[in-house]
């Protein structure tokens, strides 16, 4: 019927997208070991996500990172996190970098909000990077000596130096991202 038809017409497609990766061998055995795969484990197309081991386990953590979704080892929905976790509530509305002297904007689609634990206070956004000024701050943080941040909330706002370790993070989610096939 249309059912297994449209099921065919799916899988010859994935199967004619996976012939054209250009998929690094050498770079997914050296970057792999340094992120988890998750797979969902009810969908039946078998989507994984791959996050960095060093990313926080919990919301109530700060932390910034990319990490990325795939299916059936085809990388997709490449997206970035940043979590702010304080006494005191930002509102974020939008992200400027300084990186590496350059400067950059990012403003969320969508910024949620926690509190407990005492009074803490826990702000994060999760965005898919696609468009060429968001790749472009991608590529800038990946490959970045030295980064800042100010998240810039509705008065007040919090200025972050940006580790070493959560740049190295970023560029290997990136690199994985790439090593992998994908396209950014």
């Amino acid at each position: 019927g249309i059912k297994e038809r449209v099921e065919e017409r799916q899988i010859s497609q994935l199967e004619e997208q996976r012939n054209t990766l250009k998929v690094d061998s050498s770079e997914l055995q050296r970057l792999s070991p340094n992120f988890n795969e998750k797979i969902d484990e009810f969908d039946p197309e078998g989507k994984a996500w791959h996050k960095p081991k060093k990313a926080p386990k919990y919301t109530n953590r700060n932390g910034i990172y990319f990490y990325f979704q795939s299916v059936k080892d085809i990388p997709s929905n490449f997206r970035f996190r940043l979590q702010y976790h304080a006494d005191d509530w930002l509102f974020i509305k939008k992200v400027q970098f300084s990186i590496d002297g350059t400067a950059y904007e990012f403003v969320p689609s969508n910024t949620e909000t926690d509190s407990g634990n005492g009074g803490r206070i826990w702000e994060w956004f999760d965005e898919r990077m696609s468009t060429p000024s968001e790749l472009e701050i991608v590529h800038a943080l990946a490959d970045a000596k030295t980064a800042r941040m100010k998240l810039i909330g509705s008065q007040y706002h919090k200025v972050k130096d940006i580790s070493a370790t959560e740049i190295l993070s970023m560029r290997q989610a990136r690199d994985l991202y790439l090593a992998m096939g994908g396209d950014l």
